[in-house]
């Protein structure tokens, strides 16, 4: 058995979104949902009951809803182009599957152009959208990095791709109808003081993402996430006392890394806490929050 350590102790939080007791922020992702719910899309945590200063931080584990959506109105829009003339359309937000985009897709474009056809393929993972409206160039824009539909339907951003005549065009990328594969969890609170970077070339090169979670399973299950190197803990700047921190989630691949809505569906963290211990402390009094019989060890 390890000996107590005379520097650090160990304390674990465990959170849940609807344990919050107020909202870190003011808006989530392009949501329609009541305003009075962005406390469970983005809670605010309140930890006042032991005055821990901490020396390192992990995110052990999560649970997550997959309740969001991955079309949002910051990723659903692009410009259809028919003889020069360009139309912008705007996929409603939500969560598709290759088929039901395609189908949502060919509905949009046929109010510009009745006849046009888009269809999903499950095995190349493109969509191919065939025009059939006559003497006419037509094709699609994507104008904006982050802000357009480019993954979803298969293209490069900032780009125009244009076909003269009849003919199709099939995604020249494999598409991500269904969204990202992963997410990030952030905190506007404890995100910077963290060595938890992305490169130059993102929005946030050094913002508020603590940590990066795969999306393993489809809309609808629960992503479960367990960090594959526990033992690894980020500094924490000398001295930082929580008494407070927040947490939200984004979309990994959405530059914009704005908040996304849960739904109000509740969905929980556990934090790893290496903390200063008091110098003045007896450490052989067991903390008052801890129930009898208990003994707190670091190895």
């Amino acid at each position: 058995m390890s000996e107590l350590n005379p520097v650090f102790e160990y304390v674990e939080l465990n959170l849940d979104s609807w344990d919050s007791s107020t909202t870190g922020g003011t808006s989530f992702e392009g949501s329609a949902s009541p305003t009075n719910q962005i406390q469970y899309s983005w809670p605010q945590f309140y930890f006042t009951s032991k005055k821990i200063v901490v020396a390192g931080m992990k995110v052990l584990s999560a649970e997550i809803p997959f309740v969001f959506d991955t079309v949002t109105t910051r990723n659903n829009t692009f410009q259809f182009t028919l003889a020069g003339v360009p139309t912008t359309i705007t996929i409603p937000p939500g969560t598709y599957t290759g088929a039901t985009l395609a189908t949502q897709l060919q509905t949009l474009i046929q109010v510009v152009s009745p006849g046009f056809l888009v269809t999903w393929s499950s095995s190349t993972l493109r969509f191919t959208f065939t025009f059939s409206g006559g003497a006419f160039t037509w094709g699609f824009i994507f104008p904006a990095e982050r802000q357009s539909a480019y993954s979803l339907m298969g293209f490069l951003p900032k780009t125009t791709t244009t076909l003269f005549n009849n003919g199709s065009i099939v995604s020249p990328t494999v598409a991500s109808p269904t969204g990202p594969y992963y997410l990030y969890l952030n905190s506007r609170t404890i995100g910077s003081l963290v060595n938890f970077n992305l490169p130059d070339g993102a929005a946030t090169g050094s913002g508020p993402e603590l940590c990066r979670i795969p999306i393993n399973t489809n809309f609808g299950g629960v992503i479960l996430y367990t960090d594959p190197d526990p033992e690894k803990y980020f500094d924490f700047f000398i001295g930082n006392q929580i008494s407070s921190f927040d947490f939200y989630l984004t979309l990994g691949s959405d530059q914009n890394q704005k908040p996304l809505d849960m739904k109000a569906v509740p969905w929980s963290l556990k934090l790893g806490l290496l903390c200063y211990r008091d110098a003045n402390s007896n450490l052989g009094k067991r903390p008052a929050s801890m129930m009898k019989g208990e003994i707190s060890r670091i190895k």
